[in-house]
């Protein structure tokens, strides 16, 4: 093999270092600096992205805030409107009711009366009932004709107690 013949040594050793002293020097004069170039790009670009980054989760922190602190506005408006109109609505039920609660009682005062107007009316009649049947049955029983006017005070005084009794 020609390559390890002795007598091609010196030669192949010095096209050798030539060689790599050519590549040496054309990645130190051309390649290594694009490289550098590319890498202090890269950093530079992921610094900035950082930066960026922080700026913008600063921004995003104080969103939050703000929209934290407009939430928490609007939850108590909302709670201060609905606790007024609750107010008002109570109020409102309230007059409402007292107005129902004046008409029924007034409805019922009413009504009492035309009940103790009836009552009365029912009692009286009863009575001159009662005074006609006694008068029938005197006249049955004796055939004796009393005066309508006696015979209609016994039975009015025994209907005394008997009004007291049921009005009472």
């Amino acid at each position: 093999m020609p390559q390890l013949d002795p007598a091609v040594f010196l030669p192949q050793i010095f096209w050798l270092v030539v060689i790599f002293g050519l590549i040496y020097l054309f990645i130190t004069y051309n390649a290594a600096p694009r490289i550098t170039e590319v890498l202090e790009r890269r950093q530079s670009k992921i610094a900035s992205d950082l930066e960026e980054a922080s700026d913008l989760q600063v921004k995003a922190d104080e969103a939050r805030i703000l929209y934290e602190k407009s939430l928490e506005q609007a939850r108590a408006k909302a709670a201060s409107t609905i606790t007024t109109k609750r107010e008002a609505i109570k109020v409102d039920v309230e007059t409402q009711y007292n107005k129902l609660s004046e008409k029924i009682t007034a409805e019922i005062a009413v009504a009492d009366e035309k009940i103790k107007v009836a009552k009365e009316a029912a009692l009286d009649d009863v009575q001159a009932m009662a005074a006609d049947i006694c008068k029938d049955v005197i006249l049955s029983v004796s055939g004796l004709a009393l005066d309508e006017k006696v015979i209609a005070k016994v039975v009015g005084g025994k209907f005394t107690s008997v009004k007291g009794n049921v009005n009472g």
